[in-house]
């Protein structure tokens, strides 16, 4: 008899807004990948371009608008979390590091 095992959710968020870039086409290559090729693995990609830049005037009455709480939900599910990012002065780009902060720091 097989134990059954709950997959593990991965995110995969790019951190770049760019069209064409290698980063978030990396991104999705590797999520299409997983998602046909390892069992046990849930991967959803992450879309960061829709989301707001970092603003308190948002919040009203505790809530945030409707992306940012969804993206805060995704990122809460996930049990691991993959990130594709330029490069920016020897770190991750701030499109990328402003979302990550916002959900963990001020919604939690």
């Amino acid at each position: 008899m097989e134990a059954v095992v709950a997959a593990q959710r991965l995110a995969a968020l790019c951190g770049s807004l760019r069209k064409a870039s290698f980063n978030c086409d990396l991104t999705t290559s590797f999520t299409l990948l997983v998602k046909d090729s390892v069992k046990g693995i849930e991967i959803e990609y992450i879309d960061i371009a829709p989301l707001p830049m970092l603003n308190t005037n948002l919040e009203v009455n505790g809530t945030y608008p409707h992306v940012v709480e969804a993206f805060h939900q995704k990122i809460l599910k996930a049990d691991y979390y993959l990130f594709a990012s330029p490069e920016y002065n020897y770190f991750v780009s701030g499109t990328l590091l402003i979302p990550v902060c916002l959900s963990y720091y001020v919604l939690q």
